[in-house]
Parts: C-alpha cells; sequence; structure tokens
C-alpha cells in the first residue's frame, strides 16, 4: 500500500494496511507524532510486513554523490552542514483544509517542506544528539511554523544548521553544505554548485539551482524526482523479495520527524533539547 493522504493520517492508515498483511510505503513524513510512527513499527512487525517510506531527494545523483564521498571519508572528519530552505507558499496554498494545520500537517516549514532536505543532512552528518532551535508563524495565519531557524549537534561533535521558511519573497532555491577537514561540497536546488575536496578537481557552478519547488509546490514531482521516487520504491519491492529491511525503512524515516519535533520543543520552551541516545 502507498499512503499519499493527509501528513497525520499515515500512521493510522498504514496500521490498518499492516493489520491486513499489506507492506506499507508511506509518503513524507511518515508521520506527525513519535507516538504514531512507533506505532506503525509495531504493527509492521506484529504482522510481519515493511514499513518504508519515500524520501526522494536521497536519491538524486548529486546526493548519492555527496554520501558516497562521505562514506569513503574524501572529506574527512564532518565538521559542519548545512540547509536552508527559503521557499514561498501563498495563502492559497493553505486554505484547503489541512496544510498549516497542527492535526493534519503536524508542522509547517520544517515538516513539510524542509523534512526533505533535513532527511539529507541526517543521512550525510548522522545522529542528531541536541538541538536549539526557534519555530513561529511570521508571514501567514496559520497555526503552525512558516518560518524556523536551528542549531544541532551531531553525535560526532560536527555541528549544524537548519532554516526553513515558506514566506521568502519570490522563493528561492533550497541549500545544503556539507563541510569536513578535507573538503567542501554544496548544492543549490539540487544541482552541484561547488565540489571542492582534496585531490580532486575543483568544479564551481556559480548558475546551479532552478525554480524547483521554490514558490510552486506541484513543480516537485517533475524529472528526476519521478525516478528517485520509483527507485526507492523498488527497493521496497526487492526487499519484500530478498527477505531484508528496506534501505528507507520506518526507523530511517523517524530520525527527521524526532528531529523537528525537538526544534519545536526548544522553541516552546526556549531550552536546549537532549535527544535520545
Amino acid at each position: 500500500c502507498n499512503i499519499v493522504v493527509p501528513s497525520g493520517l499515515h500512521a493510522r492508515l498504514g496500521i490498518q494496511c499492516a493489520e491486513a498483511g499489506k507492506h506499507v510505503i508511506c509518503t513524507k513524513p511518515i508521520d506527525i507524532t513519535l507516538e504514531a510512527i512507533d506505532a506503525l513499527i509495531a504493527a509492521g512487525e506484529r504482522n510481519n510486513v515493511k514499513i518504508a517510506a519515500t524520501h526522494q531527494c536521497r536519491d538524486y545523483r548529486i546526493y548519492r554523490r555527496a554520501k558516497q564521498a562521505i562514506d569513503e571519508g574524501r572529506l574527512g572528519r564532518m565538521l559542519y552542514g548545512n540547509v536552508r530552505v527559503p521557499w514561498y507558499r501563498s495563502d492559497e496554498y493553505y486554505s484547503d483544509g489541512w496544510h498549516g494545520t497542527r492535526a493534519l500537517d503536524g508542522g509547517g516549514a520544517l515538516m513539510n517542506q524542509s523534512i526533505h532536505y533535513i532527511d539529507l543532512l541526517l543521512w550525510m552528518m548522522g545522529k542528531v544528539t541536541c538541538v536549539c532551535g526557534f519555530a513561529e508563524a511570521l508571514g501567514h495565519d496559520i497555526e503552525v511554523e512558516d518560518c524556523a531557524t536551528a542549531s544541532l549537534q551531531f553525535e560526532s561533535r560536527a555541528q549544524g544548521m537548519i532554516q526553513g521558511t515558506t514566506c521568502t519573497y519570490r522563493g528561492y532555491e533550497a541549500r545544503l553544505g556539507l563541510h569536513g577537514t578535507k573538503g567542501n561540497i554544496m548544492v543549490v536546488g539540487d544541482e552541484l554548485m561547488m565540489w571542492d575536496l582534496e585531490g580532486e578537481e575543483i568544479l564551481h557552478n556559480p548558475a546551479a539551482g532552478h525554480a524547483g519547488g521554490a514558490s510552486d509546490p506541484k513543480s516537485g514531482m517533475v524529472g528526476e524526482a519521478v525516478s528517485a521516487h520509483a527507485r526507492q520504491i523498488r527497493d521496497v519491492l526487492l526487499a519484500v523479495e530478498e527477505g531484508r529491511e528496506p534501505e528507507l525503512n520506518a526507523r530511517e524515516a523517524r530520525r527527521s520527524v524526532e528531529t523537528i519535533l525537538a526544534i519545536y520543543r526548544s522553541s516552546e520552551t526556549r531550552q536546549f533539547v537532549n535527544l535520545a541516545t
């Protein structure tokens, strides 16, 4: 079963599918609370079915290339990583009855839009151990945030930064920066802007970036996004045949939601929040 309904319904429907003996794929986020995600994971284990999610950016060529470089140690020891998602969404976008609501969207600029790049950051940099953040609605009359900024510390002691919004005038391309002792990788609009690794040819493309989802939420499902979705679904089908866990299983998809919820809690309490070890 491929679940692509409003976010707050993912686990509820996924559990029903699992209880019927069906394997489950949820679009991002896998759900909006850790309690719901954990219940979905338990349903999968109880019924011996696979529970997976789609975070299609992981299967874009540039991000797989960056992940491989990190895993091979070509950036050296990772020092810091950052994501910026300066997108725009209109008031009309939030008028459909579920976007921008706590019950069904679970959050705003982080939980719905920036989660694509937050997932990438965690995939590249590892487990987050502590966050400090601010999240507010600054440009729309909605229940959740349309602007958020957070600082992170990873288990490796590397540092990170997240900034996501849906109220940037006109909207601009998302950016990912990865920085280690032996190199830097910067991606803009899902295109390589800078590849500067020790002993490798420097690649610099100042024109990197395109409109993407910066201001049009319908523009994301084109080109590489479609094939990336297909590859992730294919991996789930192979996981069923081979009796293994999908690459992007429920526990892996849980990580980005856990981090986002910790940012929300930090914003509410005005305190650092430590994540479970």
